[in-house]
């Protein structure tokens, strides 16, 4: 944020413009705001914070969260709090957690994630068949990780799944620890229902096993940007594919398969193994249709190294809308078209071409 963000802010507060929708309109998020503004507040005692639509218990709030241990003592906590992770992925020790990331010569692109996982049936004892709530002590069996599907940007796809001694010892660990070290290594994770499930999933399967968080990635949800753009008569990944004419998911055959599974035949694993790897090529496929429509508000440009990069997609051929322009209820910017992913995007300067693009909302 800079001088002329913090100019065109106070504006639109003055409008009767919320905080909330100042921010949203100059898409600057709410706390780069707070903390520019709490900046100015300490250099110059004479501005108000209440006239700019923040209190100061709010800044208080936002300073105390940027309060942060340095890297080092961030990293041995990890170290303390990780145990026996260390020996379990691939045999290295801990003290690989306290290496710096290596720099030099990395392609600044993002490492885009296609990813899916199917679990297994959960067992447990029951009286009806419908509309039936259970206590722990009916369980027998908990749903854990059965499979799962991978493809790195445009990369080749690839599938794991518990083999049959696995499978019999309900012993999904391999596929955590192979879950854990994809998210610990991608920074962006595409899923369909992936913020409900996929990713809520595997968090809790890594806290079973002790382990800690992966690092920092964002998620691209192609089950909620179908919901938010579209009004469609189904937004499942099945019938998205069917709508948009790409590769379509392999028929599992219902429930019979995960059955068979659960009862060791190697042929439904196989067939298991292979359904799972056919949804990344779905997902991958509806992924390029709808991410020119939104980016479920994850910046892909900060992963480019060129001037002005489209956030959708990162690509750098972005050309000028003639005559056509974006306009909120204070300013006008000049309207763009990428030609990788279609989008519409804006200039994030008034009227004129800024050094970055922002989407439409």
């Amino acid at each position: 944020m800079n001088h002329t963000d913090y100019l065109e802010y106070k504006e639109l507060i003055q409008q009767g413009l919320s905080q909330r929708k100042a921010a949203l309109v100059l898409d600057i998020p709410r706390t780069t705001i707070q903390g520019y503004l709490k900046r100015i507040a300490d250099k110059d005692e004479s501005v108000d914070l209440s006239n700019l639509g923040i209190s100061d218990s709010t800044v208080e709030h936002f300073v105390e969260k940027q309060v942060k241990p340095s890297f080092a003592e961030a990293c041995q906590k990890l170290v303390n709090s990780i145990g026996n992770i260390g020996k379990a992925m691939s045999g290295e020790s801990n003290e690989r957690y306290l290496e710096l990331p290596n720099t030099e010569n990395v392609e600044n692109k993002p490492k885009l994630l296609f990813y899916d996982i199917e679990t297994s049936l959960a067992k447990s004892y029951h009286f009806q068949q419908w509309k039936v709530n259970l206590s722990q002590k009916q369980k027998i069996q908990e749903s854990h990780l059965l499979s799962h599907a991978w493809a790195w940007g445009d990369g080749e796809v690839t599938g794991s799944i518990l083999t049959r001694e696995e499978m019999l010892a309900h012993d999904p660990e391999r596929l955590v620890l192979e879950c854990w070290s994809l998210l610990d290594n991608c920074d962006i994770l595409v899923a369909h229902n992936g913020k409900r499930f996929d990713v809520k999933k595997v968090n809790g399967y890594f806290l079973q096993y002790g382990m800690p968080p992966p690092s920092p990635y964002r998620v691209i949800d192609t089950l909620l940007i179908a919901k938010q753009k579209f009004a469609l008569p189904f937004n499942s990944l099945a019938y998205l594919a069917e709508f948009l004419d790409v590769e379509q998911k392999i028929d599992t055959g219902g429930v019979d398969l995960w059955i068979q599974c659960d009862q060791g035949s190697q042929e439904a694993l196989d067939k298991m193994n292979e359904y799972c790897m056919g949804d990344i090529v779905t997902l991958r496929g509806v992924y390029n249709r709808l991410i020119g429509w939104s980016n479920d508000g994850v910046n892909l440009a900060l992963y480019s190294d060129h001037g002005a990069s489209c956030p959708h997609c990162a690509s750098d051929d972005v050309i000028v809308i003639q005559g056509k322009y974006s306009r909120t209820v204070a300013r006008k910017y000049q309207a763009y078209r990428c030609n990788g992913c279609g989008a519409v995007l804006r200039s994030n300067r008034k009227e004129g071409n800024g050094n970055s693009l922002v989407r439409v909302v």
